[in-house]
């Protein structure tokens, strides 16, 4: 399963997205954001196997992608 996500934004520098899903590590003014968001993100997906990334262009979008082994997923009504 695969999902996308994104935006017409402003975008991410490189040296940014080298470092986004690093704890503590935001763009956003000193008491606006923890810089946990993402890193929780992350931490999820790789825990159930999965794989995140992201593609951007500054001035013109930001994208997600999220990967998850079809194995794992699990939908309502198919529990055991």
């Amino acid at each position: 399963m695969i999902w996308r996500v994104w935006d017409n934004g402003i975008g991410i520098s490189e040296s940014v997205q080298k470092r986004l899903f690093e704890p503590l590590v935001t763009t956003k003014p000193m008491g606006e954001g923890s810089g946990l968001g993402l890193y929780i993100v992350y931490e999820l997906v790789e825990k159930h196997q999965g794989a995140i990334g992201v593609r951007s262009q500054v001035g013109e979008y930001t994208e997600f992608e999220i990967v998850f082994p079809k194995s794992q997923l699990v939908f309502e009504g198919e529990r055991e």
